[in-house]
């Protein structure tokens, strides 16, 4: 059975109101290491509004892991308009197709670059412990920038989607 227009099944409205959370939390806790600990004075500190930069670090990763698996999730649930839109068949004079397809790859970009410079990158694996910048690979830079910059055009992009979409994420289909 199809959820009335606008409105979505229960299923699916706890699904993007998680996914909304735990984006909310990944971009907040990014924004302040980004803000905290990587630019000017920051890359020496060692807190950022009396919390630790290990912290931050940690609650950022669990965060983002929590989104992309929600994300994932939520592609599912609708994968059916995912495919109209990455195809580009959104009608004229509805949603921008080209703005979705683009907060799409930022989103993969971010997800992608932030692995790899949490993972994969000499210095950088503990999962849930200090990044060691004596030992970070002179590769670990690029990857965090091309991280910040795609999180933040993902940002921008998912609160017009989220935007566009507020009614749908206070109707339910009971």
């Amino acid at each position: 059975m199809n959820p009335p227009p606008g409105g979505v099944s229960r299923a699916n409205l706890r699904v993007d109101w998680f996914l909304l959370a735990a984006a909310l939390a990944a971009f907040s806790t990014g924004l302040v290491l980004l803000l905290g600990f990587h630019v000017g004075h920051g890359a020496t500190a060692f807190a950022a509004f009396g919390i630790s930069r290990l912290t931050w670090l940690n609650v950022h990763r669990l965060a983002s892991v929590l989104t992309a698996i929600t994300g994932v999730v939520h592609a599912w649930q609708h994968r059916r308009a995912l495919v109209r839109v990455l195809a580009g068949a959104v009608r004229a004079g509805t949603r921008s197709g080209g703005a979705e397809r683009v907060m799409y790859t930022a989103f993969l970009v971010a997800v992608g670059s932030g692995l790899v410079a949490w993972l994969l990158l000499d210095g950088s694996f503990a999962p849930l412990g200090p990044v060691d910048i004596a030992r970070a690979s002179p590769a670990r830079h690029p990857w965090i920038d091309a991280h910040h910059l795609s999180s933040l055009l993902s940002l921008g992009l998912l609160v017009r989607h989220v935007v566009r979409r507020r009614r749908g994420l206070i109707r339910c289909q009971d």
